[in-house]
């Protein structure tokens, strides 16, 4: 379903150099190694280290501690009330937005989930005491690692859109479960990455080893939804999921390669409502409501 002469309006301009996938973020050894204990073994550790200082220091030891808390709580009050910027809100878009994959030449056309898209899941856990530091799981990372950083280099040949990571947080208190969400542009591209050297190796190294290493589990669930079959809806957000990812297209005036974001403008037409980005009905089955805010 379509309306003529509603393109879909992208609110992200494109980039000249393929960005990195959100699994490639600042933060994720940090998250992995606050998951590897619980909360209260952190808190015993750091007692024993504060015990330990003021032994050799006297009382002077608690002085970086209750500076730092005192900093932490006087920044979060500042941002809280205006008074500098927040800083949680960096890359949040603050609009009601949708993503829409453009094609070969960067049109986002005015047809809503107009292409096929492959959702692959794959996760991982250490079932050990010694969580990241049990045998095997820092091999296995490695070859994740690797294999991440080959998808993004060969994402044309094996059309990877992008991948986002996620940590589980309602199972245990610490060694949680890892999650990557990738997404693909077909199965075929998928199954040629599984079967090619860059995943062999770790496929058979996984082989050889499952017997020495049962504590490791790993999975993955494959989905293949066909075109008009998905949709996605972001209000005040920052690009993640599958607006995270990013596709290549050819700039009809240069000619040169380009990177797009697939963010569009979300808050009228077609996309409006959850039917409406299904490409199942104009957009308007939400009227009865009233005026939407974005």
């Amino acid at each position: 379903m379509s309306r003529p002469g509603q393109e879909f309006k992208p609110l992200v301009d494109p980039e000249t150099k393929r960005p990195k996938s959100r699994f490639f973020g600042p933060a994720g050894f940090q998250v992995l190694l606050r998951d590897q204990m619980s909360l209260t073994s952190w808190l015993c550790v750091g007692a024993i280290v504060q015990g330990t200082l003021i032994l050799l220091l006297g009382r002077i030891a608690l002085l970086p501690a209750a500076v730092l808390i005192l900093y932490r709580a006087i920044d979060s009050y500042a941002m809280a009330v205006g008074w500098k910027r927040n800083t949680y809100m960096d890359g949040v878009l603050m609009k009601k937005f949708s993503s829409q994959i453009p094609d070969e030449l960067g049109n986002y056309g005015n047809k809503p989930a107009d292409t096929d898209v492959v959702v692959f899941l794959i996760g991982t856990r250490s079932n050990h005491p010694y969580g990241m530091l049990a045998p095997g799981f820092e091999k296995s990372g490695k070859f994740f690692s690797s294999m991440a950083q080959s998808l993004e280099d060969h994402a044309d040949e094996y059309g990877f859109l992008g991948m986002t990571s996620w940590l589980s947080s309602n199972d245990r208190s610490s060694k949680a479960e890892i999650m990557q969400v990738c997404y693909f542009r077909n199965v075929e591209g998928l199954h040629a990455f599984a079967h090619s050297e860059h995943h062999r190796e770790a496929w058979e190294w996984w082989n050889r080893s499952i017997k020495e290493v049962p504590h490791l589990s790993i999975w993955h669930e494959t989905y293949h939804v066909p075109k008009g079959h998905w949709e996605n809806i972001y209000i005040n957000s920052h690009l993640g999921g599958v607006t995270s990812i990013t596709s290549k297209f050819t700039d009809k005036e240069t000619g040169s390669e380009m990177w797009a974001r697939p963010v569009v403008d979300a808050s009228k037409g077609l996309l409006k409502t959850s039917a409406g980005r299904m490409a199942r009905s104009h957009g308007d089955d939400h009227d009865q409501y009233g005026e939407d805010p974005y």
